[in-house]
């Protein structure tokens, strides 16, 4: 799939909300009044992490600087690079697998966003969740295929991390979502919450998703319904991370009531974006404000626990900015240059 170019600018007015925070400290020196900085920070979705992650770096931010306003817009995983490059907006959360296809310019993107950059990691381990009802009778990903099951599978929205690892999964496994629909399927692009509705109806067989474990909304429903959780192969696996820059993870045996035993997958790392031509010292001065009140942002979420100093410059695929670098440099946080 690519992205619209409708897909690509902030999302409808209708979707989104624009929440002002007047932060309290100065960063590069500016002043209040008609010379306030004004940054725009892209999340994730009005209920989701990403937007409660988003309003605890905004909250770190206004601890420490001066004269700056944070607008928070609710964004899109796939799009937030997007948004970012062409300044549209100045901040944004990012799976590290899409800012090296955004650079890239690999579908689902239609071209090159060579802006993105990285100021630090915010967690890791999303690892890929393929997720089948029980009653369903599938076993493994090969029987999808060898059986031609009519899957109703879904993949979250279209452009994300999900979305993208699915289709690169089901390559590995020689399968299309056109395959599954001439099957008799149907592929959805829907998030976890309402698609999960659609599992515990039996409206829907599997969902493909990539989340920190265990994840909340699965946890809950296994309680009253029965799943399984398909592990991925290790020539998939290794498919998979060598297109993404993603690694291989193992969710462990009992992390979820329905899967006693171990199960093999990939992960990838969330980091926190910035446009490339944002100024050094700007930049310098905002992960500076993250790094010392790096004890509130991990009470912020569950998922932000095991972020440390050394951590925060581990952002995989996306190239650090300047004022990120020599920050984490000074503080002795990076190997020195060879």
């Amino acid at each position: 799939m690519k992205f619209r170019p409708s897909f690509l600018p902030i999302p409808p007015r209708r979707g989104r909300i624009a929440l002002v925070i007047a932060l309290a400290a100065a960063l590069g020196g500016c002043g209040g009044g008609a010379n306030q900085t004004k940054l725009t920070l892209a999340g994730g979705s009005m209920s989701g992490a990403w937007s409660a992650i988003s309003e605890g770096v905004a909250n770190t931010l206004r601890r420490e600087n001066h004269g700056v306003a944070i607008t928070h817009e609710v964004g899109m995983d796939g799009a937030n690079a997007a948004l970012v490059d062409t300044g549209r907006v100045q901040l944004g959360m990012l799976h590290s697998a899409m800012g090296r296809l955004a650079i890239e310019g690999q579908p689902p993107y239609t071209k090159k966003y060579p802006n993105v950059r990285a100021i630090s990691r915010v967690y890791t381990d999303s690892a890929y969740h393929f997720l089948v009802r029980e009653a369903s009778g599938i076993t493994s990903l090969e029987q999808i295929k060898e059986q031609r099951i009519p899957l109703r599978l879904s993949v979250m929205y279209r452009g994300s991390l999900m979305e993208t690892a699915s289709r690169l999964v089901l390559a590995a496994y020689g399968m299309s979502y056109e395959d599954i629909e001439s099957w008799g399927g149907k592929v959805y692009f829907r998030a976890l919450v309402p698609s999960m509705e659609l599992m515990i109806d039996d409206s829907l067989d599997a969902l493909a998703l990539s989340v920190q474990f265990p994840e909340t909304n699965i946890t809950e429903a296994s309680v009253q319904h029965q799943f399984r959780l398909l592990p991925i192969s290790e020539a998939a696996i290794a498919a998979v991370n060598q297109k993404l820059g993603t690694y291989r993870t193992v969710i462990p045996g009992g992390t979820y009531r329905f899967a006693p035993d171990p199960v093999a997958t990939f992960s990838d790392n969330c980091v926190l974006i910035v446009n490339a031509q944002m100024p050094e010292q700007e930049v310098y001065d905002l992960t500076r404000a993250l790094f010392k009140n790096l004890d509130y942002l991990r009470s912020v979420h569950r998922s932000m626990k095991s972020l440390t100093g050394e951590t925060m410059s581990q952002v995989s695929n996306i190239p650090l900015h300047p004022g990120a670098a020599r920050f984490y440099s000074e503080a002795g946080l990076l190997p020195p240059a060879l």
